[in-house]
């Protein structure tokens, strides 16, 4: 047999390349020669939770955190267990423990979050948030906690919005809009929250934004002309409302907000004929009713 490092490697590449059944022999093979290897206890313990047998994980780990009781990781993966046996308050304190040993420890404070989450208690949403926070202080790449926290915000930010508490809203979603650029709802909703705050030449980005991540967002191209009309800028508004128009030439709002700037740049003659009603339509052909704003198509969640 290879030395127990060089056996502990290769355990360790099978597990981490998904083949557990392999990995688990040579862990078991290690613990046959050494009991009280402490890395083959812990990894073999994380390997038993990820298979489904979450009580004979933990008692590997506990042997393992005893050997080793500051070794950050093993707690840390000592309360994933935890949290997977659904055993949450005895799951924080394994978190609290391994940040304490390594407050820098991001993956901790990634999986305390999602823990402390999982007890769905709206109560726990500012200090979920703020966990992530910590979490991507210190890696700013971390997937995880990055698509969480986006997530987290965007629905606050909506909520917040549509309670009237505009600057708190504006925050979150601010900083959403920062972790992903690519998101055409969340920058619409900072771009409504912008113009309800009166930042109203700063809604004009935002709005742009979500129209050029989804062309066809017809709320998005409304809402930016009416921007642009109210910041003195009617021309320019002439061309989003258009394209809403075209987007849904049944709904009325478009149509409405483009006869009001048309007028408003002395235009009237195609103001009256863009406000003057459609012929009726053939019997042999029923009216539609009136489209509703479609919402932006969105990016899958990785």
């Amino acid at each position: 047999m290879a030395t127990i490092l060089e056996a502990l490697t290769q355990a360790l590449d099978l597990h981490l390349a998904g083949r557990f059944g392999e990995a688990q022999e040579l862990y078991t093979r290690i613990l046959e020669v050494e009991p009280e290897q402490p890395d083959a206890l812990h990894y073999l313990g994380v390997l038993a939770g990820q298979i489904g047998r979450g009580e004979v994980g933990l008692t590997l780990v506990d042997k393992a955190a005893t050997l080793r009781p500051d070794a950050a990781d093993i707690h840390a993966n000592r309360a994933n267990l935890l949290r997977g046996l659904g055993r949450l308050a005895e799951a924080d304190d394994g978190y609290r423990r391994a940040l304490a040993l390594r407050p820098d420890f991001a993956e901790a404070w990634t999986d305390r979050a999602f823990a402390r989450g999982g007890r769905g208690d709206p109560a726990d949403v500012d200090t979920v948030t703020e966990m992530l926070e910590r979490a991507l202080r210190v890696e700013p790449d971390l997937g995880p906690a990055r698509e969480k926290l986006v997530d987290l915000l965007h629905k606050r930010g909506r909520l917040r919005l549509e309670t009237g508490q505009v600057t708190p809203a504006l925050s979150d979603l601010i900083r959403a809009a920062a972790l992903d650029q690519r998101d055409a709802d969340i920058a619409f909703l900072l771009g409504s929250t912008l113009f309800a705050a009166g930042l109203r030449a700063d809604s004009v980005i935002a709005f742009r934004n979500a129209l050029a991540l989804v062309p066809d967002f017809l709320s998005a191209a409304l809402n930016l002309g009416i921007a642009l009309a109210v910041t003195g800028r009617a021309a320019a508004a002439l061309a989003p409302l258009r394209h809403a128009v075209r987007i849904d030439p049944a709904h009325p709002a478009p149509r409405e907000r483009l006869v009001v700037a048309l007028r408003s740049l002395g235009r009237d003659g195609e103001a009256d004929a863009l406000a003057r009603p459609s012929p009726p339509q053939s019997a042999s052909q029923p009216p539609k009713a009136p489209a509703k704003p479609p919402s932006p198509r969105r990016r899958p969640r990785r």
